[in-house]
């Protein structure tokens, strides 16, 4: 039960349909230095020249085709832990990319990606559901399955569990899940159990145009 806010980031549990999701990942090279870190859960973002790093601030989900007025092209999916050998040549495989690795004296870096655009992901809300949908104390969480959502940036990465700050802004009441169709994830299932704790846990997707696979427009 969440009683506390806990943010963990994205959590990769299954793909759309009720398909298995079996742990793949891509890996992407982290050729230049990494001047802030990238943890577990966190969106991750590609550059034009192919650097990843993880963002910052919720994406624009966009009509197709794209242009190129649209949000940002390169999201690629969820950062899933990292590979590197560090200065005395050992090498680690870590939950998080702790920043400057490669100022550090690290090489061969790489970061783990869920890329795959039909994930779901387990994801804690900001605020109680409360009297969300005329219901009390959560019980109206049906109201929830099929709005959309922001991503919530105001807590940070932690070094001690490597997991991500990001969460789900869902607001006081769920008063900012909303039909807008410019927010950046869906709302497809609630964790049971936690429906009425002071902050939910929810199963969502990455709306249409947010993830680089999804989305017509170049990086």
């Amino acid at each position: 039960m969440a009683a506390v806010a806990s943010s963990y980031g994205l959590r990769p549990i299954n793909l759309i349909g009720g398909q298995v999701f079996a742990g793949q990942v891509r890996e992407f090279k982290v050729a230049s230095n990494n001047s802030a870190a990238i943890f577990y859960g966190d969106l991750v973002k590609l550059s034009t020249a192919g650097l990843p790093s993880s963002v910052t601030s919720s994406p624009v989900a966009i009509q197709i085709p794209a242009t190129s007025a649209d949000a940002t092209a390169g999201i690629v999916g969820v950062m899933a832990g990292c590979r590197y050998i560090n200065s005395i040549g050992q090498t680690i495989y870590g939950q998080y990319l702790p920043a400057n690795v490669i100022t550090g004296g690290g090489s061969e870096v790489w970061i783990r990606v869920v890329d795959d655009p039909d994930a779901l992901f387990q994801v804690q809300g900001t605020a109680a559901l409360g009297t969300f949908n005329s219901g009390t104390n959560g019980s109206g969480w049906p109201g929830a399955i099929g709005k959309n959502a922001a991503l919530a940036f105001g807590t940070a990465g932690s070094t001690l569990t490597g997991n991500s700050g990001m969460n789900l802004t869902t607001g006081t009441n769920g008063n900012t899940l909303a039909v807008t169709s410019t927010l950046a994830c869906r709302v497809i299932d609630m964790v049971r159990g936690t429906e009425g704790d002071l902050f939910p846990e929810y199963i969502v997707k990455l709306n249409v145009g947010v993830h680089s696979y999804y989305n017509s427009l170049g990086i």
